[in-house]
């Protein structure tokens, strides 16, 4: 059901979506020339970005003209754009999919985003870029695993601070239906997180291919399709021929070498790539990868040579991440205490610091193994100051494991916590990753980095970060076995720079929603509720407070009723045994209050005041009180005498009657007067929503009565509907209400009382509102105050009035004579009240009877 104006542009949003995600699918598997995981990968960022994605698609990938798309897409902004969408398309599958799970599991919010970033980090780089790319990127999964980390790393930290703070201010803002997963204002969220997240890490992806550290757009041709190019190159540049012989390579001349080894991918250099069985394909090929280098050594000039292979590929660089990801979330969760004061997240900070103790000791073994048994990597001085940070680094964690359980979580964030995670987040910065990654990666088990001066690697291919199997340069075109093979020339504080602004960014987005919402709540603590607008929320405000003040949800309304049905009709009791019986029911109903306003209402009997019980003085009566609301309630008889396991406030004198329970009530009326009922179980939200009804309790001497020609009961109610929802009123901010109903109806619909001149009017003013003094007031002069809050005034203590200030729970009685002919109002006195949502009509509004005196 739609409740509100954007679930019908999301709607919309989502079947053009659905259509842009339906054209993106048939064309990529039609027309356009590139590898199939590219090709899902637009798919699944135009099924996340709807139009957006449609547009980014044909304005930088999908090719214009037949044989055109590898000049289309080598400009390096559409490069970039390639690189983001293979991004994009891992992570926020796994950041998606890990929202829907941890709503489902009713998780806070700060635990979700955690979340969210291990499974989209972990989805974009073990499954995404390590697993559907393998037989792209060549080598080992593994291998593919180690080279992607890094680029893989700063790509997600990027998108995800632009991600994170959209999904805390909008999923905790005014409407939290964007929590749940079966609501399409949750998809909405995610839709447009993926749109700025997107944003977030195009700038960095840019970078990375500029440099080599990742691919961009790709080709990927039939072999008959480049045979058939190749012979119209060579016809075209048959002068240049020779000159250049050594720089081509043709598919039908070729045979393939017992060795496997593939051509060179540059167009301008002829490099020699080592046989590499810990990187290579089934002949020893050097591994190239989707995300890293190809590592290749020039021949000739130069003549310096390179690092030999050693052994096969280690473990632990593969284990070097998890304590990097464990010490790095405890950092993120000891800022969060820092800024919330949440003990959720000292005790979520302890766990992850446990997590990295351990996870780091199992790396560090590992580490230590490869360490003794190669001579080449103890002779690295790389190598020997890694293992120093791993030591300091486990020392420092275990330490702050030991101070946490022993003095206290969140005693001890502040400041020795919050200090130790930030020195082994920065120990890791400086020897962890470096140390493990370029020691251990590159110095085991694949070939090292050519030590020419300034440590400078050449760079393959095209400067757009793809090479050609053809030698078409910046085209980027593959042949159905060729790799993308690439030089990256980021130097390590390049990288370090990068890496550390990509954190820095990545704790802002997760971190700084913390100071305006509060990031402890779940999905299932706030169950989809939607709040006013206007509404003041902070980093403190509860659960509680947000059920209280949220709309009625639309499809709770069990029925609808015209102007045709009026509320405070008199229940009939039943008689058993000489008690008077009177069965009473709440639900949620749709409620007129005028012609063309309904609001959603807390009902009675279906009926808004509910039904007037009207007794004598001495009654034995039972009320069987059965609860059809999606919450608990109960009722509490205002202002009587009565056994204290009668009297209704919940969790005090009974237990809340839950939804689809009953309570019976049982009491002896004792008093005479007027009176009222209404809920005692979260007061605020079921009384101001309508949860109430008069209680006429007539003397058991009739002739104690003060009697009257006309006897009316005026009972008082603020309202609040904004855009087509209901909320509770409340004076306070987002809370203030906008119309105002004597007995379930606003002015000019109304009763009109109608009288002749001399007779007399009593009117029976009840404070069933919730929050505000009414000063009430008749035309046509003054009236005599006879009652207050049930009890008769002695005849000599009676006076004349022409205004009472009717606050809430208070009663008046007073008797009005119509002196003159003519129409005479009762109103209340404030000025705002007397309108309907600001505007007057025909006179007035809200709190405004007409009495119609006739001579």
């Amino acid at each position: 059901m739609f409740v509100q104006p954007v679930d019908y542009f999301l709607a919309v949003w989502f079947v053009l979506a659905a259509l842009s995600t339906a054209y993106v699918a048939w064309d990529q598997f039609r027309n356009n020339p590139e590898p199939v995981v590219m090709k899902w990968g637009f798919i699944l960022v135009t099924l996340y970005m709807g139009p957006l994605g449609l547009l980014i698609y044909v304005l930088a990938d999908k090719e214009p003209r037949p044989g055109e798309h590898e000049a289309f897409t080598k400009p390096l902004w559409k490069q970039g754009v390639g690189s983001t969408i293979h991004c994009v398309a891992g992570d926020a599958t796994g950041i998606i999919l890990a929202a829907a799970i941890t709503a489902a599991l009713g998780l806070p919010m700060w635990i979700d985003l955690i979340v969210e970033y291990v499974a989209g980090f972990a989805f974009g780089l073990f499954i995404f870029q390590s697993l559907f790319m393998k037989s792209m990127m060549g080598g080992t999964y593994w291998e593919n695993v180690r080279k992607s980390f890094m680029p893989e790393f700063i790509s997600m930290n990027f998108m995800m601070a632009g991600m994170a703070p959209v999904m805390s201010f909008l999923m905790m803002g005014s409407d939290m239906r964007a929590m749940e997963p079966t609501e399409l204002l949750f998809w909405g969220v995610m839709s447009f997180g993926v749109i700025v997240g997107f944003i977030t890490a195009y700038p960095a992806n840019v970078w990375m291919v500029a440099r080599g550290l990742k691919h961009g757009l790709m080709t990927e041709r039939k072999p008959e399709f480049d045979k058939a190019r190749e012979g119209r190159r060579e016809h075209a540049h048959s002068g240049a021929e020779a000159g250049v012989a050594g720089h081509r390579h043709h598919e039908e001349k070729r045979k393939p070498e017992p060795t496997g080894d593939r051509p060179s991918h540059s167009a301008h250099a002829r490099v020699d790539e080592h046989a590499n069985p810990g990187h290579g394909g089934a002949g020893g090929n050097p591994g190239v990868g989707h995300h890293g280098s190809g590592h290749r050594s020039t021949h000739g000039g130069a003549g310096i040579a390179a690092f030999a292979r050693i052994g096969r590929h280690p473990l632990h660089p593969m284990l070097v991440p998890l304590p990097i990801g464990f010490f790095m979330a405890a950092l993120l969760a000891d800022i969060a205490y820092w800024l919330t004061a949440s003990p959720a997240t000292a005790s979520a900070a302890t766990w992850l610091i446990a997590g990295g103790v351990v996870t780091g000791a199992v790396a560090a073994t590992a580490g230590l193994a490869d360490f003794l048994a190669n001579a080449e990597i103890r002779a690295l001085y790389h190598a020997r100051y890694h293992l120093v940070g791993n030591v300091a680094v486990l020392a420092i964690g275990a330490a702050s494991l030991w101070l946490r359980n022993s003095v206290g979580e969140a005693d001890t964030v502040l400041p020795w916590g919050l200090s130790m995670s930030a020195a082994v987040v920065a120990l890791l910065a400086f020897t962890g990753w470096h140390g493990g990654e370029m020691v251990f990666g590159h110095g085991v088990g694949m070939q090292a980095h050519q030590h020419e001066a300034g440590h400078r690697v050449r760079r393959q291919g095209s400067r757009s970060g793809h090479g050609s199997a053809h030698g078409n340069g910046g085209g980027g075109s593959r042949g159905p076995h060729g790799g993308h093979g690439m030089e990256p020339d980021a130097t390590v504080p390049q990288l370090a720079a990068f890496g550390g602004v990509s954190v820095l960014a990545l704790a802002l987005g997760m971190i700084a929603p913390a100071n305006w919402v509060n990031l402890t709540l779940s999905a299932r603590d706030v169950g989809g509720a939607i709040m006013p607008p206007g509404m003041v929320m902070d980093r403190d405000t509860p659960a509680a407070v947000m059920l209280d003040m949220a709309a009625v949800h639309p499809r709770l309304v069990t029925a609808s009723h015209g102007l045709e049905v009026r509320g405070d009709r008199e229940l009939q009791a039943r008689m058993e045994n000489g008690v008077k019986v009177f069965d009473l029911e709440t639900s949620v109903i749709r409620w007129a209050i005028l012609p063309d306003v309904k609001v959603d209402a807390y009902a009675i009997n279906g009926q808004v005041p509910g039904p007037r019980l009207h007794i004598r003085q001495g009654d034995r009566v039972r009320i069987n009180v059965t609860n059809r609301l999606p919450e608990s309630t109960t009722l509490h008889w205002h202002g009587l005498i009565l056994p204290n396991e009668m009297d209704g406030p919940a969790e005090i004198t009974q237990e809340p009657i839950p939804p689809g329970g009953s309570y019976r009530y049982e009491f002896t009326a004792g008093q005479s007067g007027t009176y009222f009922y209404h809920s005692h179980d979260h007061v605020d939200r079921q009384q101001a929503l309508g949860l109430y009804g008069a209680l006429i309790i007539d003397p058991a001497n009739p002739q104690d009565e003060i009697a009257a020609d006309h006897d009316y009961v005026i009972q008082l109610q603020e309202w609040l509907m904004r855009e087509g929802l209901t909320f509770p009123s409340m004076p306070m901010d987002g809370g203030q209400p906008n119309y105002f109903t004597i007995n379930g109806r606003a002015y000019p619909s109304t009763d009109t009382i109608r009288m002749k001149v001399g007779e007399t009017l009593k009117v029976r003013f009840i404070g069933t509102n919730n929050g505000f003094i009414h000063p009430m007031h008749i035309h046509g002069g003054p009236f005599e105050v006879v009652a207050r809050d049930g009890e008769t005034i002695p005849e000599s203590a009676r006076f004349l009035a022409d205004t009472v200030n009717v606050g809430p729970g208070q009663r008046y009685d007073v008797v009005w004579q119509a002196r003159r002919p003519g129409k005479w109002l009762i109103h209340c006195h404030i000025g705002h009240h007397t309108t309907n949502n600001n505007v007057e009509e025909k006179g007035g509004g809200g709190l405004m009877v007409v009495i119609d005196v006739q001579s």
